[in-house]
């Protein structure tokens, strides 16, 4: 450990940047195990995730004001995750692994953010723990594997304060403390030299994409700004620069001409209201009327069952502590800015305490993620021997306590790797500070692993959105497919069922030859082509459409929807594909085909049986069917009527064919060899059998 925590001058940069490697690999490896791979029903109802989806899927303005830059971004990334990715790939995963992008970015950034405000690359096992700990906190975990746009507002305001910090330190200023001061470029100690204009250019940039983005980040904008004027108050007679970090800011703004675009061009993709001109609408679009009916602008409720109770639960009471006193560590100024994004973040969470406030603080707890990191730095410095990581003035390591570095220069001079003879020397003499990490800072690296293993634990049975038992939104769809509808077949269906059609079609790309229709719709389709509907939607027909239309089932899920005065079908192709189960029931009603077969969607296995009326059907009957194995009865599905019980036996046409559909859950070692059809009805006395089928059953 003295080792890794004392590396020679030349290795501590490598170091520190292939520990910060490892750590965003880890994370990667981390979120990919646990992304969002299913959607429960009510996500496709509405919301953040299934807009966002949608957006990055069709190119559409994302939840006001658009997020045009992120949702432009996110189009590619899925155009390229389909390129790049087996053709049927879980959509889901490659739209939700948008979000791990940003969140690994984020990380990083909060990875050098600490090693910045921690003088450079001594202070990487500090930035490695706390990094980690922010990176298993659970509303960043949670968004990291989810379709939501709020990591990259934590890399946003992240890459603000790196670059900010980034140019305050390109002046040379002179270190402060060992593990919290800047690290130096070199150069004259009378006076600053001339800042890096880039980086304030780079700022300027930023703060359109925030424009642009999640304005919300822009909280930062004022702290920031502060903290560069206070810094380098000639900035404001400087006007050439000033029209060049207004033109950069400026230039991400051009992105909302795809929010005008877009919008103009699809109209059904504006949500609710009317608009007398495209104008009107991108105008109150970017007005985020939504948003802003979020806030509270009254005294009551004060505090909240989630405000602010939500904050410690989240960074724990010893991190937020921990964060909040440790900024006090860092130079005069940056802590001032920090705390002042801090308090904006708290007083304008409390304004949307009945809102979002949870998703909008997320970047301010990356923040105090820095706090906890300067303030187990400020502990660091503080063990016996921290004088021995004070760096001398040519930034390499001070000379032992107690002898003039003189007197050192001449045995250094012998030496090829004087760093490593002056470390050897040191522990065969003894010295605890090079023989072995002082227990003070063992306990700094224990406190920070027990907070991120502690915060791990908890975040993980929430934050994994892998293989969800509530992910059941598009199984309708799944189930619906799985009867393999006509080519161009209009699907009539609940709600839940139309939303998860629409989805597996049209972002899933699965059979998108299909589509979901309304009842308005479907009632224009029936006397041309007809339409299918669902087992759960079939009885909305004759109150909705139609109540003379015919039925015939097409699977496990659907049933074909067509006009009564339509012919009956032709005979022939109506048996097309089914086996000869033929049996005539006393005249009335005839077997005329079947097929059986497991059905995809549900793991059922399930009968379809090809029914005629005959020409002296008396009454109605009932069906009973059956399967079993070696003599024993498997199951039995009794229907009293055909076709999920909608369509009466009285009202079929004599010769029309009806197909029905009768499903049987298996256990699983199940081998059904015998079929038995019985028709029967109940009587004063009983029951009363029309007639019985058997027949062997083949694989």
């Amino acid at each position: 450990m003295a080792f890794l925590l004392h590396p020679t001058p030349g290795g501590e940069r490598s170091r520190a940047r292939a520990a910060g490697i490892v750590l965003v690999a880890l994370f990667a490896v981390l979120y990919l195990l646990t992304l969002d791979d299913g959607l429960r029903p009510e996500e496709l109802m509405g919301g953040d995730l299934i807009t966002h989806q949608y957006a990055q899927v069709q190119g559409r303005p994302s939840n006001a004001p658009g997020y045009p830059l992120y949702t432009m971004g996110g189009w590619l990334w899925f155009r390229a995750g389909r390129g790049l990715l087996p053709a049927g790939y879980n959509p889901i995963r490659i739209l939700s692994s948008y979000s791990t992008f940003w969140a690994l970015v984020s990380l990083a950034l909060l990875y050098a953010l600490i090693l910045e405000c921690l003088a450079g690359p001594r202070g990487w096992p500090i930035a490695f723990l706390v990094t980690a700990f922010y990176g298993l906190t659970y509303f960043f975990w949670y968004y990291a594997v989810t379709t939501e746009q709020y990591t990259s507002s934590v890399a946003w305001t992240l890459a603000a304060c790196l670059l900010a910090f980034k140019w305050e330190k390109s002046a040379d200023l002179t270190p402060r403390l060992p593990l919290l001061a800047d690290a130096r470029r070199g150069g004259a100690r009378g006076g600053e030299a001339p800042r890096d204009d880039r980086y304030l250019l780079a700022l300027a940039f930023l703060a359109g994409v925030g424009l642009a983005h999640q304005v919300t980040v822009l909280i930062a904008g004022p702290p920031l700004l502060w903290f560069v004027l206070g810094r380098e108050p000639r900035l404001l007679r400087r006007p050439r620069l000033i029209a060049a970090a207004l033109g950069l800011a400026l230039l991400p703004l051009l992105s909302y001409a795809y929010v005008y675009i877009r919008g103009s061009q699809h109209p059904e993709w504006r949500g609710v209201g009317v608009w007398t001109s495209n104008w009107r609408w991108f105008l109150s679009f970017l007005s985020t009327s939504q948003g802003r009916a979020e806030l509270t602008w009254t005294l009551q409720p004060f505090l909240t069952a989630e405000f602010p109770a939500l904050i410690w639960r989240e960074m724990t009471w010893p991190g937020l502590l921990a964060g909040l006193a440790g900024l006090a560590a860092l130079p005069r100024r940056r802590a001032a800015a920090l705390y002042a994004i801090l308090a904006i973040y708290l007083v304008f969470c409390w304004i949307d305490r009945l809102g979002n406030w949870f998703q909008v603080i997320m970047p301010a707890y990356a923040l105090l993620a820095v706090g906890i990191a300067a303030g187990a730095a400020w502990l660091w410095d503080r063990a016996p021997g921290a004088e021995a990581l004070r760096p001398a003035a040519d930034g390499g390591p001070s000379a032992p306590s107690g002898r003039p570095p003189a007197q050192d220069a001449p045995q250094r001079a012998q030496s090829k790797h004087p760093e490593r003879s002056d470390r050897r020397e040191r522990s065969r003499r003894g010295d605890p500070r090079y023989s072995n990490i002082h227990p003070w800072r063992a306990a700094i690296l224990l406190a920070l692993v027990a907070l991120a293993a502690y915060r791990g634990l908890l975040s993980y049975p929430r934050a994994d959105a892998s293989h969800r038992a509530e992910d059941t939104g598009l199984a309708p769809a799944w189930a619906i497919l799985a009867d393999d509808p006509p080519r161009g077949a209009a699907i009539f269906g609940t709600q839940p069922e139309a939303l998860a059609l629409s989805y597996v079609t049209g972002i899933w790309g699965q059979r998108p030859d299909l589509r979901a229709v309304t009842s308005e719709q479907a009632r224009g389709l029936l006397p041309r082509v007809g339409f299918a509907a669902t087992e759960a939607a079939l009885p909305l027909v004759p109150l909705e459409i139609s109540a003379d239309a015919r039925y015939s089932a097409l699977g496990r899920t659907l049933a074909a929807v067509s006009a009564g005065g339509q012919e009956v079908r032709d005979e022939s192709a109506a048996r097309a594909g089914l086996a000869a189960w033929e049996h005539d029931f006393g005249g009335q009603v005839r077997l005329v085909g079947g097929r059986w077969g497991v059905n995809r969607a549900t793991g059922e296995t399930v009968i379809m049986l090809a029914w005629q009326r005959g020409p002296a059907l008396d009454g109605e009957w009932s069906i009973s069917v059956r399967l079993a194995q070696a003599g024993a009865e498997l199951g039995q599905v009794d229907r009293a009527q055909p076709v999920f019980g909608m369509y009466p036996m009285a009202r079929w046409r004599p010769g029309e064919i009806v197909m029905d559909a009768y499903p049987f859950r298996l256990p699983p070692a199940a081998a059904p060899d015998t079929l038995t059809v019985i028709l029967y009805r109940q009587t004063a006395d009983g029951f009363e059998n029309l007639d019985l089928f058997r027949h062997e059953l083949r694989e």
